[in-house]
C-alpha cells in the first residue's frame, strides 16, 4: 500500500482551503478480501487544461478580476462593509426549514439588503436557503459554512466573489433555477476559477512541497464551491470541463510523489474538506458516465475500514453534503480497480464476497432533526446500496440488463423509490443512483418511474442541466437497447454519454 504523509496545518483555521491536515494509517485488508487480487486503481489521468503560463503567478495573493462587473444586473448586491452585522428580526417562513437550519446560520437579514451593514448578513441568508435547497443534512453542515463564509468575507480578494456566489445562492434557493443575468455571473465566476485553476497548475511547484499543497487547497477551495453551482445549474458537459481544471489541482494538493497513485481511504479519512469532495466527485463521475476517474487511486478495501470511515461520519464524512456514503464510494472505487485485474470479473467467489458483505456496511442517519426528512434520507442511502449491486453486476462481471442478479438488484432499487412519495426530499438526491441502477431498467413501468421521478425535481426540469442530462442518457441507453432487440450493457452508458455531452 501506498502512504501518505500530508503535512499538518493547525486546526485553528477556519478557512477550508487551507485545513490539511490527515490521519495516515495502514490496513491489513487483504486477509478479509479473496486472496491474490490486487486493489490499486490505476486510471488514465487526464491532462489538465492549460492556457499561457502567468509569469510570477502568486495562486494565495493574486484573483482574477471578473470582467465588466459594472454591466451586472442593478438587483445584484455588491455592497460590503468591515463593520459587525446587525441582528433585525423579520417575520419568515419557516415550512421549508423544519430543522432550524437558517436560524443557526444566520440573523434574519434587513428588508434592505442593498445596504451595506446588511451585506454579510444577506451573504450569510443566501447561502442558509441554499443549504436548505441543496444539502443532504444541512444541520451538519451550518457551522462550517458559516465560518467559511466569514472567513472568505473577511478577505478582500474573495469578498466580492463571496457576494456574487450569494446572489447566484438567493436566485436559485427561491426559484429552484436561476435567470440570465445569474447565469451571466455564474459564468463569469467559472472562468475565474479556471483561470485560476489553469495558471496554477502552469506554474512550477514550489521548493516547499507543504507551501505548494497550502496553494493547491487554496485555489481548489475556490474551484469546487463554484461547481456546487455547477451541478445545480449547468449541463454535464459543462461540469466536467471544470473537474478538467480542477483534477490537476487536487493532484497538486496531494501528499504523494506525481509517480505514485493517491491512497483514497487517506483522502476520506482526513479532515481537509475539499480533497475529499473533489475525490467523491470523480468516483461519482465516472460511475455516472462510464468515463474514466481523472486520478489514479490506491484503493485498500475492508469491512474494517468501512467501520472506520461509519465511525468517523459526523465529524469528517460527507455523507451529509450529498446523501452519498463514503463507504460506498470506497466500494465503487474498488469495484472499478478491480476491472483491470485480469480475469477479476470471471471470479465467482469475489463478486460472491462483495455481494455478501455489502449488507454488512452501516450507514448512519442522524436520530435529530425532522422525522419526514430522516425518512427520506434513509431511502436515499438504501437505494445507494442496490445502485452498488446494480454495478457490481454489470460492470465487475459484465453482466446485461436481464441477468436475473441485475433484475433482483433492480427491482430492490426499484421497490425503495416507489416506497417514497415523489418530493424534493428524496428525490433530489435520488437522481444519481438512479444514473447508475437506470442502466438496468428494461420495463417500461421502471422507465417511466425514473424518468417521472427526475424530472420532477425542479432543477432536472430544464434542459441544460445535469439532471436533464441524466434523463437524456437513460433515453438513449433504453432507446438503443430496445432498437437493437438486446438488454442493456453497461458500455451503453459511455457511449450514451459522448451523445449527449459530447465528453
Amino acid at each position: 500500500m501506498t502512504s501518505s504523509s500530508p503535512s499538518a496545518v493547525s486546526e485553528d483555521s477556519t478557512s477550508l482551503g487551507l485545513a490539511t491536515w490527515s490521519n495516515e494509517f495502514s490496513l491489513n485488508w487483504n486477509h478479509d478480501a479473496p486472496q491474490g487480487v490486487d486493489v490499486s486503481l490505476f486510471r488514465p489521468s487526464i491532462p489538465p487544461v492549460v492556457s499561457q503560463l502567468l509569469s510570477g503567478f502568486d495562486p494565495i495573493n493574486s484573483s482574477f478580476t471578473l470582467p465588466e462587473l459594472a454591466m451586472l444586473p442593478v438587483d445584484v448586491v455588491l455592497a460590503v462593509s468591515d463593520s459587525t452585522f446587525q441582528e433585525i428580526p423579520i417575520v419568515q417562513d419557516e415550512d421549508n426549514d423544519p430543522e432550524g437550519v437558517r436560524l443557526l446560520l444566520c440573523p434574519t437579514p434587513a428588508l434592505d439588503k442593498n445596504a451595506k451593514s446588511n451585506t454579510l448578513p444577506f451573504v450569510l441568508h443566501c447561502y442558509s436557503q441554499w443549504a436548505l435547497a441543496r444539502v443532504f443534512e444541512p444541520l451538519k453542515l451550518v457551522y462550517t459554512m458559516r465560518d467559511q463564509v466569514i472567513t472568505h468575507f473577511s478577505s478582500e480578494t474573495t469578498r466580492n466573489r463571496t457576494i456574487l456566489i450569494a446572489n447566484v445562492m438567493d436566485t436559485f434557493a427561491k426559484k429552484l433555477a436561476i435567470d440570465d443575468s445569474r447565469k451571466t455571473i455564474l459564468n463569469r465566476l467559472v472562468l475565474d476559477v479556471q483561470q485560476s485553476g489553469a495558471y496554477f497548475t502552469a506554474t512550477p511547484p514550489s521548493s516547499v512541497p507543504n507551501w505548494d499543497r497550502q496553494n493547491a487547497m487554496h485555489t481548489l477551495d475556490s474551484m469546487l464551491e463554484t461547481f456546487s453551482l455547477q451541478i445545480a445549474t449547468q449541463s454535464i458537459s459543462a461540469c466536467i470541463q471544470s473537474l478538467d481544471y480542477a483534477a490537476p489541482v487536487f493532484r497538486r494538493a496531494c501528499s504523494e510523489p506525481p509517480e505514485q497513485p493517491v491512497n483514497l481511504a487517506n483522502i476520506l479519512l482526513q479532515s481537509n474538506l475539499n480533497l475529499r469532495n473533489f475525490a467523491i466527485f470523480d468516483i461519482i463521475q465516472s460511475i455516472t458516465t462510464g468515463r474514466p476517474t481523472y486520478i489514479r487511486y490506491e484503493v485498500p478495501f475492508s469491512l474494517e475500514l468501512c467501520e472506520r470511515i461509519y465511525q468517523v461520519q459526523d465529524s469528517i464524512g460527507l455523507r451529509w453534503l450529498h446523501g452519498f456514503p463514503d463507504q460506498f464510494i470506497l466500494l465503487f472505487a474498488w469495484i472499478i480497480s478491480l476491472c483491470e485485474v485480469p480475469r477479476a470479473g470471471n471470479n465467482a467467489e469475489l463478486v460472491t464476497w462483495i455481494e455478501t458483505n455489502l449488507p454488512h456496511i452501516k450507514i448512519a442517519v442522524d436520530d435529530s432533526g425532522d422525522p419526514v426528512l430522516r425518512i427520506g434520507r434513509m431511502v436515499v442511502q438504501e437505494c445507494w446500496r442496490f445502485a452498488v449491486l446494480v454495478f457490481l453486476y454489470m460492470v465487475l462481471g459484465q453482466a446485461h440488463a436481464h441477468d436475473p442478479r441485475v433484475i433482483r438488484a433492480l427491482k430492490g432499487f426499484m421497490r425503495l423509490v416507489r416506497g417514497v412519495k415523489p418530493g424534493r426530499n428524496p428525490d433530489a438526491y435520488l437522481f444519481t443512483p438512479m444514473s447508475v441502477a437506470g442502466v438496468a431498467a428494461t420495463e417500461a413501468q421502471d422507465q417511466d418511474t425514473l424518468r417521472q421521478r427526475i424530472l420532477g425535481v425542479r432543477e432536472c426540469a430544464d434542459p441544460g442541466t445535469v439532471g436533464n442530462d441524466v434523463v437524456l442518457e437513460l433515453e438513449d441507453i433504453w432507446a438503443r437497447a430496445r432498437d437493437e432487440g438486446r438488454p442493456a450493457v453497461w458500455s451503453d452508458l459511455r457511449i450514451a454519454c459522448f451523445r449527449v455531452t459530447g465528453r
